[in-house]
């Protein structure tokens, strides 16, 4: 048996062959895959069976979807396909990993001695026909768990699911995934908790290209934004209770450099990634922010609407943009 699992909670079928194809493609092959089939309509176990003799892959249909109600959930449950492998990498059915991501891996754990609870590759974000959108910022090759916090809550850290590796005995250790609405920043917030010990090692090289094809929860941010924002909310909470004075100690980054560095996030991520607050949940996120801030309902009531106007400011400039440059083409 191979000492590495790669997890494939599967639902859709565009880009899952992909995805495999990139497995196949791997300079090293010590690695089993499970593909957990989220009872989806497609035929995936067809483009499994393609790949059942380049590599150990295990093919199992739930009989109820669950990744549409709670995400983690279905990560959890395709975990539980697994046998007694070491590591457990949660991959995607869109994402492709570069050629030498499995052999980098193992030599890093060569190098470290396997000292370090969770492993990442730096991430590339793709489109839909594989085009490039944007390279994920600088990643130092270790970084403890709470500057690590610091720096993703101000943007400056990739970090997605399928780019990590883990310990099964970390993930037992720490019960699992963090789970918040929507699966929102529960990558973010289950790395932290699993490089809270030992820290993050980067393993540099091969990337994981990871897909923004406009089908995945991260491109459907627009549809039920409510719920969406609560959830990152939820991790906003979860973050700002997460560390202790003891560690202000050990990692030499403040509480309130995470309080400050997560509002910083909050207004970043509802006007670049939800597009505003929707008014129909409005003073239900505006009870939240109070919750967490402590700043009192009418200071978060203004904090929120000033995001919205803002952004309201913004969209306004950009549409009205090429009316002002044909007006200045056209001025005598």
């Amino acid at each position: 048996m191979y000492e590495l699992a790669i997890i494939i909670p599967a639902y859709k079928d565009a880009y899952l062959d992909k995805t495999l194809l990139s497995l196949a493609s791997q300079t090293v092959r010590d690695f089993t895959v499970y593909v957990g089939d989220d009872n989806s309509p497609y035929d995936l176990e067809s483009i499994c069976d393609k790949y059942k003799s380049l590599f150990p892959l295990c093919y199992h249909r739930f009989t109820e979807n669950i990744g549409g109600k709670d995400l983690v959930k279905q990560w959890e449950r395709c975990v539980s396909l697994k046998e007694e492998e070491k590591w457990i990498w949660l991959f995607s059915d869109d994402d492709i990993a570069e050629a030498h991501c499995v052999e980098s891996f193992f030599s890093a754990l060569k190098t470290t001695n396997g000292q370090y609870d969770v492993y990442r590759f730096d991430t590339i974000t793709i489109d839909q026909h594989d085009g490039l959108i944007a390279e994920s910022e600088y990643s130092p090759v270790w970084e403890d768990a709470m500057s690590l916090a610091y720096n993703i809550l101000l943007s400056r850290r990739g970090n997605t699911m399928p780019d990590q590796i883990f310990q099964d005995r970390a993930y037992r250790e720490w019960g699992g995934f963090v789970n918040f609405y929507f699966a929102q920043a529960a990558d973010w917030a289950t790395t932290i908790n699993f490089a809270y010990k030992k820290g993050l090692y980067t393993i540099k090289g091969p990337r994981i290209q990871w897909r923004l094809s406009g089908s995945n929860v991260s491109s459907q941010a627009s549809a039920q934004k409510s719920k969406m924002i609560y959830g990152h909310l939820q991790f906003i909470d979860w973050i700002n209770k997460r560390f202790t004075a003891a560690d202000e100690q050990s990692y030499g980054i403040t509480r309130a450099q995470i309080r400050e560095a997560s509002l910083v996030n909050l207004r970043y991520i509802i006007e670049s990634h939800y597009h505003g607050i929707p008014y129909n949940g409005f003073l239900k996120i505006v009870r939240k922010v109070d919750q967490i801030y402590q700043l009192g309902w009418a200071a978060s009531f203004r904090l929120c609407l000033g995001i919205n106007y803002r952004l309201a400011l913004y969209n306004l400039k950009v549409g009205l943009k090429p009316w002002f440059v044909k007006a200045r083409l056209i001025d005598p």
